[in-house]
């Protein structure tokens, strides 16, 4: 009896709630977002960034470390990436809310001309 129940649950919650599609949907879009934000890094900021670099390629940037190498080049690759990244979604989440508040702006107003046209 349990088992049977904690199956309907998890079939409610897989397959009728949209979760593993809203879930699928949104890997997807991450993954194409990753691949916009590194051809942006990789192909185009970066090539304008290696000639500052003294080996002439900024990957290839390391620091000597006791027998091994820092992989500097590397990281600032990565936090390049992630900066990119945020500032995408920052400027996607800040157009989200404009939007919303002129929605419901412009609903307001809608309701005021109809609440004044009732009136009369």
């Amino acid at each position: 009896m349990p088992f049977s129940r904690w199956l309907r649950e998890y079939k409610d919650f897989f397959f009728q709630k949209g979760n593993a599609l809203n879930l699928a949907i949104a890997v997807v879009v991450g993954t194409q977002f990753q691949q916009i934000v590194d051809a942006i890094s990789k192909d185009l900021l970066m090539p304008l960034l290696n000639p500052l670099v003294r080996g002439g390629s900024w990957q290839s940037l390391a620091i000597p470390y006791f027998g091994g190498e820092l992989a500097i080049g590397r990281i600032l690759d990565v936090v390049l990436n992630s900066l990119l990244v945020g500032w995408a979604l920052f400027l996607i989440i800040k157009v989200i809310n404009r939007s919303e508040r002129l929605t419901s702006s412009g609903v307001e107003k809608l309701r005021g001309q109809t609440s004044q046209d009732g009136d009369r």
